[in-house]
């Protein structure tokens, strides 16, 4: 067991939004219209492409090429408006390096390296984004939460943070590293 402190917020939560809980049969099933990632069997796992809002998490072995891809998803979507890539983990120079050998540099696609939530958080609420990329879960943090970034804490808290950011804002898509055990969960 690990003993971690998790700071509380002190704001209180918002009322219910559009009046509560109704039956299912009443809710209105307008189609949703997907966007493209450009990559077809990306699309086919997402049910034709990503929704509008939508929060994804893609998840693997470090070094499979998660972020490569992404890349090649954020190049592709910013053909019809900004895409923001935020690594946490890479400087901007060896993220521009990857996109240069991918044929990658739009002017749509913006690159940030930031680790800090709070600063990412700003970042996506300062412009409308067609996607955002966050690159990766266990390297964020929050610098009001005492634990170390990637620890149990961090990790959900940042993750609860940026699902209701996604539904704010623009989709997101989020990388998680695979630990030792075979888990995207933080080593105990």
């Amino acid at each position: 067991m690990e003993q971690e402190a998790v700071s509380k917020s002190s704001k209180s939560s918002p009322p219910a939004v559009n009046g509560g809980p109704i039956p299912i049969g009443d809710v209105e099933s307008d189609h949703v219209e997907r966007v493209s990632t450009g990559i077809l069997e990306v699309d086919r796992v997402l049910g034709g492409g990503m929704v509008p809002n939508g929060y994804f998490l893609l998840g693997g072995d470090p070094g499979i090429g998660k972020s490569t891809l992404l890349l090649q998803i954020a190049a592709f979507v910013s053909r019809t408006g900004p895409v923001l890539y935020i690594t946490a983990e890479e400087s901007k120079g060896q993220t521009r390096i990857r996109a240069g050998r991918l044929g990658s540099l739009p002017e749509n696609l913006y690159i940030m390296a930031e680790g800090n939530i709070q600063h990412i958080e700003e970042s996506i609420r300062a412009q409308t984004w067609q996607l955002v990329v966050v690159d990766s879960l266990q390297t964020v943090f929050d610098p009001d939460v005492e634990s170390a970034p990637g620890s149990v804490g961090q990790v959900r808290g940042i993750a609860a943070r940026l699902m209701r950011l996604a539904k704010e804002a623009c989709p997101i898509f989020l990388v998680g590293h695979v630990n030792k055990e075979g888990s995207m969960r933080p080593a105990a």
